[in-house]
């Protein structure tokens, strides 16, 4: 192997300048590949992404948080939130059906868009996770009055029966 590379710097030594030109612009070009993977994407480069499911989850539970607690009597609370399934994204199709006879086929391809990061799919809808149950744990639960409230107040903001809401008291 030291053998080949001596010959090679040999063969580069003795040859005309359009050669080793080439060679040192083949060099550089294979170097600023290898750097250019090295270095972290920028945001354009990413795709656009909605939040994640943590994310979304934590955003709701502090959104609660805040508007139980602005009820009276409710005091200090925290909240904790399932939810039945993480986003779905309806993108737009072109659908092709033939039938001749007794054959039938179907072809279906994703409508393209010329976006930001070149063709994406067109989002048509997207469906955020529906809330399955609340759990409230707030220092005034002790009260009836307001355990009703925070109770009507998690039904009304999810739509979520009353028997999916739990509110206990602080300790």
């Amino acid at each position: 192997m030291e053998a080949n590379l001596k010959e090679l710097a040999e063969k580069l030594r003795s040859s005309d300048k359009r050669l080793k030109i080439a060679v040192i612009i083949g060099l550089v070009g294979i170097l600023l590949i290898g750097i250019s993977e090295a270095l972290p994407k920028s945001d354009t480069e990413t795709k656009k992404s909605d939040t994640s499911y943590a994310e979304f989850t934590d955003n709701l539970e502090k959104k609660t948080c805040d508007v139980l607690s602005s009820i009276d009597g409710v005091g200090e609370c925290k909240v904790m939130i399932t939810l039945k399934n993480s986003n779905e994204s309806i993108f737009a199709k072109n659908n092709q059906e033939n039938s001749n006879g007794s054959n039938y086929s179907s072809e279906s391809e994703y409508v393209l868009y010329k976006g930001e990061n070149g063709e994406e799919p067109m989002l048509i809808k997207e469906y955020y996770p529906e809330v399955k149950g609340v759990v409230v744990v707030c220092s005034g639960a002790d009260n009836v009055t307001v355990r009703e409230n925070v109770i009507n107040c998690v039904s009304s903001l999810y739509g979520i029966p009353s028997t999916k809401i739990s509110v206990s008291k602080l300790k």
